[in-house]
């Protein structure tokens, strides 16, 4: 029997002094990493790189820990802390033979068969694949919306959430993009053109993503050029959304009512239909 391609989650985890609530980090860390466990395909490895290790990390082997070794900085309007410690990932995944790399941010969850679908379609031939589906959902008020959606986003769900893309590195490749695609193609959101410019084949996975807002603690929403605009997004995810229920959450593995415990923990008002920035 052939030998499954290693499939690595690679996860950025923020600076806990640059957190402005560490055991709400915390917490949708471990929501993020029991959506990974729960994969169909239970092959796979997750790294986390971060200035302190989370609670989250301990007790399977599958979770490897890689601690930052330069001094934890404020996020900034760029996150060049969290492009840093991916860079840091990358690195390591091309150092180690290579495979399968899926950037997962901290606080987002993964459709159980991801591994599974991912490894059937990403064949020799492609560099990697793309989540074009997914699901919105509102931390604090447990509302969510399918994208595309003409009245949030019409674009892919791959246009605006950052875990929805998964590259194949081979280190032994002189072709740089099939060498490293993450470099080659820089940010999820501009793939499509940049492979298309290249030559290089990309895969549609037929599996959903989910991309949390309204956090508290993601840094798109706090920070950056587009924090504004996040600000009106989740606002039109509350109007078009809907109650999140529990078939939507066990897609990813989880329960709705340990999604609910978790919301309810640091906003007690949650599962309201008002929306709170």
């Amino acid at each position: 029997m052939a030998v499954a391609e290693p499939f690595t989650f690679g996860i950025a985890l923020i600076p806990r002094a640059s957190a402005r609530n560490w055991p709400l980090v915390e917490t949708l860390l471990e929501l993020t990493l029991s959506s990974v466990r729960a994969q169909t395909d239970p092959d796979f490895r997750a790294i986390i790189v971060g200035h302190e290790r989370p609670r989250a990390a301990l007790g399977d082997p599958r979770i490897r820990f890689v601690e930052a070794d330069w001094p934890a900085e404020d996020p900034g309007p760029h996150n060049a802390d969290s492009g840093r410690k991916k860079h840091a990932i990358n690195e390591l995944v091309l150092n180690e033979g290579g495979g399968l790399l899926m950037f997962l941010d901290a606080d987002d969850w993964v459709d159980m068969r991801l591994v599974e679908a991912a490894r059937a379609a990403i064949g020799r031939d492609r560099v990697g694949a793309l989540i074009e589906a997914g699901l919105v959902a509102d931390f604090q008020t447990l509302r969510a919306v399918s994208l595309p959606d003409a009245r949030v986003f019409a674009g892919a769900f791959h246009r605006v959430c950052g875990s929805s893309a998964v590259a194949r590195l081979r280190p032994e490749a002189e072709d740089p993009i099939a060498r490293d695609p993450w470099n080659a193609l820089g940010s999820h959101h501009q793939w499509v053109e940049l492979a298309k410019e290249h030559g290089a084949e990309l895969a549609r996975l037929p599996v959903s993503g989910t991309y949390l807002i309204n956090t508290s603690e993601n840094h798109s929403e706090i920070h950056g050029p587009y924090a504004d605009w996040r600000r009106t997004f989740a606002g039109q995810v509350n109007d078009a959304g809907n109650a999140l229920d529990d078939r939507s959450a066990a897609r990813f593995g989880l329960s709705l009512e340990r999604v609910r415990a978790a919301s309810r923990r640091f906003f007690p008002r949650s599962g309201s239909a008002r929306w709170r920035p």
